[in-house]
């Protein structure tokens, strides 16, 4: 039984062939090239992805890899440029350039405290991106391997001067 939508579309495929449209297409009478244009995409996927490629269009993982790769990128510019303003400070601090050291020693530690914060706010959003990407692509596209914990190390690294323990506070 031939549906509404159906009529409409051999209705428009009718109309479109007598209009001579498909007599100006590229590769008209020839067959289909289906060899498979990357042997680890999954055989029951390999024609969705080719004429996906050659309408110009991604599936959505694709899209979602390349934010996970900025995202990514992002965050390692913002620990380089974090570090090199820690070294910054302890250049300013050390040289007896800051006018007053405990100012600015809290100054800067408070700026450190609110990078890491947001750090942590950044990481938690890459990190959603990449448990989403995990579970959309296929097989043997999640390639991404992301350890938040060694961002906030380096980034904690950075810091010049390191935390005291509760014994050393005492002492």
């Amino acid at each position: 039984m031939e549906t509404l939508p159906d009529r409409r579309a051999r209705r428009r495929l009718d109309e479109a062939a007598a209009s001579g449209l498909f007599e100006r297409t590229t590769g008209r009478g020839k067959p289909l090239d289906l060899a498979p244009d990357d042997p680890h995409v999954p055989a029951d996927l390999r024609l969705a992805f080719r004429v996906m490629r050659d309408a110009n269009v991604s599936p959505p993982w694709i899209a979602l890899a390349g934010e996970v790769d900025q995202a990514l990128d992002e965050l390692r510019h913002h620990l380089a440029r974090h570090e090199g303003r820690m070294r910054d400070v302890r250049e300013s601090l050390v040289s007896g350039r800051a006018a007053d050291f405990k100012d600015a020693f809290n100054s800067a530690r408070a700026m450190h405290l609110r990078q890491r914060r947001e750090l942590e706010r950044r990481l938690d959003d890459t990190r959603q991106k990449v448990d989403k990407l995990a579970a959309t692509a296929p097989d043997g596209a999640q390639r991404v391997l992301f350890r938040p914990s060694a961002f906030l190390e380096r980034f904690d690294a950075a810091w010049p001067w390191p935390e005291r323990t509760e014994d050393e506070r005492r002492q």
